[in-house]
């Protein structure tokens, strides 16, 4: 047998021999990531997001370049004008503007622009009273809202009617048009309805919960100090009964709020006496056929019919259209439109931090 070299079985130059393993041995512990390596990932995901947010900063500018000529009011909120019905480009305009929902003036939103329905109709009369604007189409949607602002938005609309005799208002409603929802409507010079709409509900409510009962059963009583002179300062609690001179105060407010319903229909109906008002304004709801026997309304109809009737008033060919807000930075980053769209208006509306609220208002419309 031939001896071995010296050198056999060595490594390779420049290889490490390994070292033996014993059967059972653990292998060697893996070197742990030190803190700088968690630092770097966390820099990583900065900077990606930081890139995205430098994109979105890009469209957002480059769309409102792109817009920049559709307009701005004078609150400085960008919007576009989206076409409804006639012809496309037309030199003349209608403007539609919405009452939708529950007609209620809110708090400012996070960002973007401020207020709720009358706010609302302030900044779209203003775009009407430019001299591309011949006429206004309100398009009702709504089951009423507050009392005051219900009034309020009466109040602009026979205002700007008064000082643009030129431009003729028509009113057309939706799927609803009920108390305050047609009391705003009374301003406009004519009104149409679809074959569906459900209108009427001329009166006023205020709606308050009663636990009276409940509470005396479980040991629960409300602590009211209130002076002897102001008996009346803790009327609605929900802890205790009402009285009798309670019940006779608010019925005569809600009388006298009807009675001013009865007088905003009056007048703007020029088909209709207050006899004939108060025919109709028992509460109650109707159809469109029925409401236009009661002569509640003008017309049966849709955005054709409103267009047909503004170019025979006009003598000349319109589009209607109707201005969007455009989405803001604000909105985009925060979401503050869709918190807004989010929020239940109905609950702001009848149970705010001030209590109860006198309302033109349909319940069942909610």
């Amino acid at each position: 047998m031939s001896a071995l070299p010296p050198d056999a079985g060595a490594p390779p130059p420049g290889v490490q021999p390994q070292q033996p393993q014993w059967p059972g041995q653990a292998p060697p512990p893996r070197e742990a990531r030190g803190v700088a390596f968690f630092v770097a990932i966390f820099l990583g995901i900065l900077l990606v997001a930081s890139g995205g947010l430098n994109v979105l900063l890009l469209l957002v500018s480059v769309g409102s370049l792109a817009g920049a000529g559709l307009g701005a009011d004078a609150d400085g909120v960008a919007y576009d004008e989206v076409h409804i019905a006639g012809e496309r480009g037309a030199k003349h305009k209608v403007l539609q503007i919405g009452v939708r929902g529950a007609i209620a003036e809110g708090g400012s939103p996070l960002m973007g622009a401020p207020g709720g329905t009358v706010s609302q109709i302030k900044r779209a009369l203003r775009r009407a009273a430019d001299d591309d604007v011949l006429g206004v189409l309100l398009y009702v949607d709504s089951p009423g809202g507050g009392v005051t602002d219900s009034d309020v938005i009466y109040r602009l609309l026979r205002d700007f009617r008064g000082k643009h005799p030129d431009k003729p208002v028509l009113a057309l409603f939706g799927d609803l048009a009920a108390s305050g929802g047609y009391y705003v409507a009374a301003a406009a010079e004519r009104i149409v309805a679809r074959r569906t709409t459900i209108t009427g509900s001329i009166g006023v409510i205020m709606s308050s919960w009663n636990f009276a009962e409940l509470a005396k059963r479980h040991g629960v009583d409300q602590i009211a100090i209130k002076s002897e002179r102001t008996p009346y300062k803790d009327m609605l609690s929900p802890t205790r009964a009402m009285t009798g001179e309670e019940k006779a105060m608010l019925t005569g407010i809600v009388d006298e709020l009807f009675d001013q319903f009865v007088s905003v229909v009056d007048e703007g109906r020029d088909n209709l006496d207050r006899q004939g008002v108060l025919k109709a304004a028992n509460g109650g709801v109707y159809t469109a056929s029925q409401a236009q026997a009661l002569g509640l309304v003008d017309e049966i109809g849709d955005h054709d019919t409103a267009l047909a009737w503004f170019q025979q008033k006009l003598g000349k060919p319109v589009a209607v259209v109707e201005p969007r807000r455009r989405a803001s930075l604000g909105d985009l980053l925060f979401g503050a439109i869709a918190a807004r769209q989010g929020a239940d208006p109905v609950a702001a509306l009848l149970h705010q931090s001030t209590g109860p609220r006198f309302l033109y208002y349909w319940e069942g419309g909610r």
